[in-house]
């Protein structure tokens, strides 16, 4: 009995523990928040200086991923990491870069930075050409060269109104000019330029600052500030030049300052949409090319002899070397070479010797002939002193003035009739004659530069 009294008082003894003690409520853990979207204005300004910052050391010859997504495709066998913000590779390895467009829903826009080389001289490592390549937008064939370069441009995103429109903004350095060839087009710049590329449609390039010269199918245009030339785009992937370059005309100014030039080395600013030199209804570009047929009605022929120049053949003719060159359908007017059959209009007078009597001694009759007025010179005589040149060396090009035109050499206006260059790989520099009626007349010389034999390379002798 007293032990069953002693285990209900134990009972109830634990049993008043319990009561008096209340335990501890339970609380959730909190919910975590999904942060709200970035409005388009926030995105670009995130993306801006994400890619300003991971780019910050990127070099000569090098690619930088700036804003997600960018995808890249390598050369085979090179493999490098090129898949987050701030991966930075060689461009030896790279062969062909994608950038997302502009999706304010998944808040991805793709930004990619390039460095390259392209034709600027070995000797000046902290000079390089700019590329920005942003939005719905393919950069193939990439090379530290950059001389065979494709590009494609989507159309502008349609989750917001206000995004940047797909492109390429290149700069090339301050006071030098660099040569580029994208779509087939061939770009002689010292600016910053706007660049599309819809495919199967047209490629728009756009100058902000200096100036572009665009040359295709033998005709060349110079585009000011303010102002862009279109080029049909055609071929078996829609993505080569099908036809010359327009006219200049005013560019899409609103587009221009949306670009995102603040990754650009050198700061610029947007001019307004300017007028051409001379105002004109520009038809669009069409689609392909007319094909070149030499002149019918000229029956004549000519055959080019040793230090024949073109334009000493067409003054010879009454021509300029220009119609000349049109007429026979030549590509270069500098590439002619002796024993090339040219069309002519006329045949020239046969040079006739007449005898005399030995006793009989021929007599030079000199008449005086009154000074005339001079002529205007209608075609400047584009030349250089001196080609082919070994590798290091440089030369003279030389050209007459002529009166009515404004000149440009390699896109920079000038009053000089002669510039010395220094090409370091074979290449065409072009005279740009501009009228105040609009007219825009292009000659080019072509300067072959012969490579020195390489020491290393060994020969063997048979015999």
């Amino acid at each position: 009995m007293l032990r069953w009294s002693l285990w209900l008082c134990l009972v109830w003894m634990l049993a008043g523990c319990n009561l008096g003690t209340t335990p501890a409520p339970t609380v959730a853990p909190p919910k975590p928040t999904t942060p709200a979207p970035l409005s388009c204005d926030e995105m670009v300004t995130m993306a801006l200086n994400r890619a300003d910052t991971a780019c910050a050391a990127l070099g000569r010859n090098e690619a930088c991923y700036g804003n997600v997504l960018v995808q890249a495709e390598f050369q085979s066998g090179n493999l490098p990491a090129f898949s987050a913000v701030g991966d930075i590779v060689d461009l030896l390895s790279v062969k062909r870069l994608v950038t997302a467009p502009f999706d304010q829903t998944n808040q991805t826009w793709g930004v990619a930075l390039l460095k390259a080389q392209a034709n600027l001289p070995g000797t000046l490592p902290g000079q390089n050409i700019t590329f920005v390549l942003y939005g719905d937008a393919t950069l193939d064939n990439i090379t530290p060269g950059m001389n065979a370069v494709v590009v494609k441009t989507g159309l502008a995103s349609t989750t917001c109104a206000n995004a940047p429109e797909s492109a390429l903004v290149i700069q090339s350095p301050e006071g030098s000019q660099s040569a580029l060839t994208i779509n087939g087009t061939s770009l002689s710049l010292g600016s910053t330029i706007y660049l599309t590329a819809r495919q199967g449609a047209e490629m728009r390039v756009a100058t902000i600052e200096g100036s572009v010269t665009v040359s295709a199918f033998n005709t060349t245009r110079v585009v000011q500030p303010g102002t862009q030339v279109r080029v049909a785009l055609g071929g078996t992937d829609g993505l080569q030049a099908a036809a010359p370059p327009s006219q200049p005309e005013p560019f899409d100014a609103q587009a221009v300052v949306r670009a995102p030039l603040s990754l650009l080395d050198r700061q610029v600013v947007v001019p307004p949409s300017a007028q051409p030199v001379a105002p004109s209804a520009i038809a669009p570009p069409t689609a392909q090319p007319i094909a070149c047929v030499p002149r019918g009605d000229w029956t004549f022929t000519y055959v080019i002899q040793s230090g024949d120049t073109l334009f000493r053949i067409a003054s010879r003719f009454s021509l300029t070397a220009d119609e000349l060159q049109r007429a026979n359908c030549l590509p270069d007017a500098n590439l002619i070479q002796a024993g090339q059959t040219l069309r002519v209009p006329f045949a020239l007078p046969t040079p006739t010797l007449t005898s005399l009597p030995p006793t009989l001694t021929a007599t030079a009759t000199v008449t005086s002939v009154p000074p005339t007025a001079t002529p205007a010179v209608l075609n400047p005589n584009l030349r250089a002193d001196q080609t082919p040149l070994t590798q290091g060396q440089c030369t003279t090009v030389r050209w007459d003035a002529v009166s009515g035109a404004q000149t440009l050499f390699e896109g920079q206006p000038t009053t000089a009739t002669s510039a010395q260059v220094c090409p370091t790989a074979d290449r065409s520099y072009t005279l740009l004659l501009l009228y105040s009626d609009g007219r825009q007349l292009p000659y080019a010389v072509r300067i072959q530069v012969i490579l020195p034999p390489d020491p290393t390379a060994t020969s063997v002798q048979i015999g």
